[in-house]
């Protein structure tokens, strides 16, 4: 939690902020010995193959952008990922109630079977935060020097994923995030 909220006073952190923070700690935190907690938890030999499956599903699931382009309320998303450059239809029941054409969000897309689909909160970008966070990844990309790599935005999103995080909770937001869990 202090890695997320350093820096800010008295922050009380919501629903909302502990999914935000509970996610990126299992998904994108590196560990002292390398790998994340979903990561760690998908390789270990105590599990059934099954939950093996859906926890590796969970690790490999990435942060990304995904810009609405049309929704099926109660089935599925039709989006652009901004991240990767492709188009991409993503079953959501939950997700695809609260989404409209034209909006834009971060969230983390897990391969399926059996189809892509979101996994953990989604943040809802308004014209600030999205603003803020492309000076964040332009920022990123510059240091990471992948300008001009197609997959520079996928590897710049990850990097600045803690940032992505603090940007996206309501609670350190000055403007609170909408946020829906997946």
């Amino acid at each position: 939690m202090e890695e997320i909220t350093s820096g800010h006073k008295d922050v009380v952190l919501g629903d909302g902020d502990l999914q935000l923070i509970g996610t990126w700690a299992l998904s994108e935190r590196e560990l002292p010995e390398g790998g994340t907690i979903a990561q760690r938890y998908a390789r270990r030999d105590d599990i059934a193959a099954e939950e093996r499956d859906i926890a590796s599903q969970i690790a490999g699931a990435q942060l990304t952008l995904l810009r609405v382009d049309r929704v099926t309320p109660g089935r599925v998303i039709d989006a652009y990922d901004l991240t990767c450059g492709r188009q991409v239809t993503v079953s959501s029941h939950d997700v695809s109630h609260a989404v409209q054409s034209g909006d834009v969000i971060v969230a983390r897309l897990m391969d399926g079977p059996p189809a892509l689909s979101l996994w953990g909160p989604v943040a809802f970008l308004d014209r600030d935060s999205g603003q803020q966070l492309s000076q964040l990844l332009q920022s990123r990309l510059r240091a990471l020097e992948l300008e001009s790599d197609p997959a520079g935005l996928a590897v710049a999103m990850r990097a600045a994923a803690r940032e992505i995080t603090a940007l996206t909770s309501p609670a350190i937001r000055k403007t609170a995030s909408a946020l829906l869990a997946a």
